[in-house]
């Protein structure tokens, strides 16, 4: 399994994969409590949740991910979101993914940034010139469903007065043929559709384990079944994959990051020290000393990870934390991260806010949305 991991990961740290963030930044927002004074290391994914910061105004983001692809993109969502002055153009940007100058707005954007990724960003400025949401292994993936199955906007739109046990069965109803064609489920089966998830095996095998099958495809059912239960009006990552875009009718059905009033407020974190690390998230940790960080996000990446490195995971952030900080990561599994390494007391579970974040996370794809605070 590591071996097969290993090459995963290799695959996955050279492509472009996700143009969007697939975790609810919203409810992160929420129980984050990210303010002036804070300092937060983060696993940036597609960047949607480090620009989701600015608005808060902290002290300084240090963004990792082995991904330069990502990273880079990440570091466009940031720093756009405050150099960039004019509101319609930054939200065309990334609510409809495209500029009209493309080559000069990542100049702009880009001005205060490190070299490597200016250099990015003047060969790859062209992904906006139609629509950068159209870009991505992910996205790919996506348009082939969603030609294959004939869902669109209005589809999605139909579905919005129906009682949530039909509107699931309709949903469900709609993808199994689909998923059933032996091509289809040979490709959602493959290493590719894993990649184009960011599952990796490991991940893939606790997923399975935890919902109790063996086939992703059933997975992928149960998951779409959980997805119909939620707000479809406001949910943008159903949008984003039913439609190829976002519900442009309410300023709620976009990642925060991209609302007016997080923009606006984005404009006042001209001191945010912005830094963006391409390497492996212990480089960072290691290279630091106590009292560094007072804010962690890894996404998932802990499920990524072998029990060992768990728990070297969380001894790192509890050597290199301030006392209190918080830490927020999401998981498959059930159960407490910290409890399995022995570490609970260190670790202190915000179970409030972990009962609701779970339970109010619009993605469905974990069965944990997990805060902690640390104790010295």
């Amino acid at each position: 399994m590591q071996t097969l991991d290993g090459a995963f990961q290799q695959v996955f740290r050279h492509l472009f994969v996700y143009n969007i963030l697939w975790e609810d930044t919203e409810i992160d927002e929420r129980f984050l409590e990210v303010g002036p004074s804070s300092r937060v290391l983060g696993i940036s994914g597609a960047g949607c949740g480090i620009a989701n910061h600015m608005s808060r105004q902290p002290r300084s983001i240090d963004a990792v991910d082995i991904n330069a692809r990502h990273l880079a993109i990440s570091a466009l969502k940031a720093s756009s979101s405050r150099e960039i002055k004019d509101y319609d153009e930054f939200y065309g940007l990334w609510g409809h993914g495209t500029h009209a100058d493309p080559a000069n707005m990542v100049d702009k954007a880009t001005a205060r940034m490190p070299r490597w990724i200016q250099r990015h960003w003047s060969k790859n400025y062209g992904i906006f010139a139609h629509s950068f949401h159209r870009r991505g292994l992910t996205a790919q993936f996506l348009t082939a469903l969603r030609k294959l199955s004939g869902v669109d906007a209005s589809w999605l739109r139909s579905l919005f007065a129906i009682p949530l046990a039909e509107r699931r069965k309709v949903i469900v109803d709609r993808f199994t043929p689909v998923f059933r064609i032996p091509w289809v489920a040979a490709m959602l089966r493959s290493p590719l559709h894993l990649v184009a998830l960011g599952v990796n095996y490991a991940q893939c095998d606790r997923m399975l384990r935890a919902e109790g099958v063996n086939d992703v495809i059933d997975f992928l059912l149960l998951h779409l079944g959980r997805v119909a239960e939620t707000d479809l009006e406001r949910n943008w990552f159903v949008w984003y994959a039913v439609a190829g875009h976002f519900n442009h009718d309410r300023s709620d059905a976009v990642p925060p990051f991209m609302r007016k009033d997080h923009h606006e407020a984005a404009q006042e974190a001209q001191d945010t020290d912005l830094r963006f690390h391409h390497k492996n998230i212990f480089d960072v940790l290691g290279d630091a000393g106590k009292n560094s960080w007072t804010h962690y996000t890894l996404c998932d990446a802990p499920d990524w990870m072998p029990h060992a490195v768990q728990g070297k995971l969380l001894r790192e952030i509890f050597r290199t934390s301030q006392d209190g900080a918080i830490v927020l990561h999401r998981s498959v599994e059930e159960g407490s991260l910290p409890e399995r390494h022995g570490l609970e007391r260190h670790f202190l579970p915000m179970e409030e806010a972990t009962e609701i974040a779970t339970r109010l996370d619009r993605t469905r794809q974990f069965r944990r949305v997990a805060f902690y605070r640390v104790a010295h």
